[in-house]
């Protein structure tokens, strides 16, 4: 069993037995999904998906504020560079998943 298919919590094997998902209500907003584990019940959640939340959120930012016009020399290479990055930080997620806790 490879570390990336375990429970952080109970180290049980979740390749097997995938987590069901958490219900949530309506009226929530919902950033990530969140997943029940089946042997323990911990709250788990896929590894980096807030990070590729936050990584978005400051592109458009800087995207949207004067920041961007005030380094429009820079941007013309570094919001590209950026661009690239957050792609294969979304690949990497995708092929590479890995369960961790629910910080609340």
């Amino acid at each position: 069993m490879f570390y990336r298919y375990s429970c952080p919590a109970c180290e049980a094997d979740l390749e097997s037995h995938p987590p069901t998902l958490k219900k949530t209500p309506w009226y929530r907003l919902h950033i990530s999904d969140r997943f029940i584990c089946p042997h323990c019940g911990a709250e788990i959640q896929k590894r980096f998906t807030i990070f590729d939340g936050g990584m978005a959120f400051g592109l458009m930012v800087l995207a949207g504020s004067s920041g961007f016009i005030g380094i429009w020399r820079l941007s013309k290479y570094i919001i590209p560079l950026l661009g690239i990055l957050f792609a294969l930080r979304i690949l990497a997620g995708r092929l590479f998943p890995v369960y961790v806790r629910v910080q609340k």
